[in-house]
């Protein structure tokens, strides 16, 4: 069953997947699996196989951007080597004309990943950060980055969160979601709105046709593997969509976290097989 949601375990696997997206009119932004990597020769080779990455997406010409996390730069044992790799990678990204969008992990790494992108987007313009709408603290985060001239990618998040620092009910993040993109769809510098919820979907689509907002001028982002029905319906009504697609050795740890994050994330996997 991984196969559908991974592209698989080597970077030719991931170039070969956007280029069979790309020929369906959809974009694709790559990730290599991994994260907190406890010494800096891990965090070494997580930034070569970034470079080789780039250098394979434009030798393919896919249209791809790339996708990390901090903790597989470094970030759990230094920031300061975290913005090394981070910059090493979106230098080369600025290079050759792509973009990196850093994701969001979980709450203890969410005020060092604000930091440490509002710091290289004061130098490098093709950097993007994901925020969690289910943080009480991301409708103010998405202010402050878009008054930065940060892109955003809008996503639910599927970590386990104390409440004292999330919703718990569903509608509230639902709310804290639809506030941000809304937001962002007026204001912010090329939006990446990461759902599958198809409500949330229509309301932007209706929120963005009633105040000009250009079907190209934003992205919808969604998973490898998941509602692809959808993804191309989206697609052919001129929507530029996006689908996140991870590769590497480290897919069953991956995927395993996931689901044991949330229930909820195992029924949404097994519902959406025969989309």
């Amino acid at each position: 069953m991984a196969k559908r949601y991974i592209a698989g375990a080597e970077r030719q696997d991931a170039i070969r997947t956007a280029l069979a997206l790309n020929d369906i009119g959809i974009k694709a932004t790559i990730d290599n699996l991994g994260e907190n990597v406890r010494t800096p020769a891990q965090a070494a080779w997580s930034v070569a196989e970034y470079l080789d990455l780039l250098k394979d997406i434009k030798a393919s010409g896919a249209d791809s951007q790339i996708s990390l996390k901090l903790t597989h730069m470094g970030l759990d044992i230094s920031p300061e080597l975290a913005i090394e790799n981070l910059e090493t990678i979106v230098k080369k990204a600025r290079e050759d004309g792509n973009f990196v969008r850093v994701d969001m992990e979980g709450s203890k790494y969410t005020q060092a990943t604000i930091d440490i992108f509002l710091q290289l987007r004061k130098k490098y313009p093709n950097i993007g950060v994901a925020l969690q709408s289910a943080l009480k603290r991301s409708v103010d985060d998405a202010r402050i980055i878009t008054a930065a001239g940060g892109s955003i990618r809008i996503v639910k998040g599927a970590y386990k969160e104390p409440a004292s620092i999330a919703f718990k009910d569903k509608r509230e993040v639902y709310t804290s979601f639809e506030e941000i993109m809304k937001g962002l769809l007026l204001t912010a510098t090329r939006p990446a709105i990461a759902t599958h919820d198809e409500r949330l979907l229509d309301v932007a689509k209706k929120f963005a046709d009633e105040n000009g907002v250009s079907k190209r001028s934003f992205d919808f982002e969604m998973l490898l593997g998941i509602k692809r029905s959808l993804q191309r319906g989206l697609a052919r009504e001129g929507y530029s969509v996006r689908v996140y697609v991870p590769y590497g050795r480290e897919w069953l740890q991956y995927t395993l976290r996931r689901l044991g994050e949330r229930k909820e994330n195992v029924w949404f996997v097994l519902k959406n097989i025969f989309d």
